[in-house]
């Protein structure tokens, strides 16, 4: 009997793979895991709720980095905590007042001590003006002190420079009116200046005219006026002869001007602080010794 013929067996591919095992439906799902607990709220720190959720939102990732933040903090703030200023808010009348104060603002108006160099010119409502103003506007003692001290440097820079410009003016004029009265110029002048006085004008008035006008102008008109009045009536309202009074009459007028200087150390002090000053500045008495002497020389250059 002829071999029966064997059958091969085909190996199944899945036949070494384990048994796949369904899931067991009632096995709990895994868990995710634990995070690490944050160091702030070990034990051995010792710290409240409060503080652990403070450390935790900083983000703060140990001990090293807190303690690194608040010595940082301390260099910034630095000083005791009295040298610490909180700033209020914008309606605390009463805080900023407080800040003003710290930072040198008086308490009243009265408090504010200000003091100027020996012989500087002191204004008394122009300092309680501005001691007004400055606690107004809450500044310290120190600011007004500075500022003063800089108004009065300012005021005096623009006075300079004011009265420097009145005199090259007024050279000016005194050089073209010259140029127009010629030799006449002292006896014009002087005729113009004692018609202005017997008209009842004071030396003060006649200066704060010249200031007013300017020379030139002044002494044109003041000469137009003496026209008009003549000498004798010029000498009449005045307490200086006219010209073409004798040699002696001027003399004796100098003389007895002479002797009431001498009697009198405070006009005699002012007369000869005169002699240096510009003329517009000086007193009567000068003046009335200039118009005797040209007077004097007048006449003696006449021979009279």
């Amino acid at each position: 009997m002829a071999d029966e013929p064997t059958a091969t067996v085909i190996d199944d591919p899945s036949a070494g793979d384990p048994p796949v095992s369904e899931p067991d439906p009632t096995s709990p799902e895994p868990s995710d895991p634990v995070p690490p607990q944050h160091w702030s709220r070990g034990e051995v720190m010792g710290l409240d709720d409060d503080s652990v959720g403070w450390a935790e939102n900083k983000g703060f990732e140990n001990p090293q980095a807190l303690v690194a933040s608040y010595r940082e903090l301390e260099k910034k703030m630095g000083g005791p905590p009295e040298m610490l200023q909180k700033w209020p808010e914008a309606d605390d009348v009463e805080g900023f007042k407080s800040i003003f104060q710290r930072l040198g603002t008086p308490e009243a108006i009265e408090g504010y001590k200000v003091e100027f160099e020996e012989g500087a010119p002191i204004d008394a409502d122009t300092l309680a003006w501005f001691k007004d103003k400055a606690f107004a506007h809450n500044m310290t003692n120190a600011q007004v002190q500075g500022m003063a001290l800089d108004w009065n440097a300012e005021a005096a820079r623009i006075q300079e420079e004011q009265q420097q410009a009145l005199d090259i003016k007024n050279q000016t004029e005194e050089t073209e009116l010259k140029n127009s009265w010629g030799t006449k110029h002292d006896e014009r002048l002087d005729y113009g200046h004692r018609a202005l006085l017997a008209h009842g004008l004071t030396d003060e008035n006649i200066d704060a005219m010249q200031v007013a006008l300017g020379p030139k102008l002044l002494a044109e008109m003041a000469a137009k006026v003496a026209d008009t009045m003549g000498e004798d009536a010029i000498a009449a309202n005045t307490g200086t002869p006219a010209f073409g009074t004798t040699r002696e009459q001027v003399q004796n007028s100098i003389n007895e001007l002479v002797g009431e200087l001498n009697a009198d150390s405070k006009r005699f002090e002012k007369f000869y602080a005169d002699q240096s000053a510009p003329k517009e500045s000086t007193g009567k008495d000068f003046r009335k010794m200039q118009q005797l002497e040209l007077q004097l020389a007048g006449l003696i250059k006449a021979g009279t």
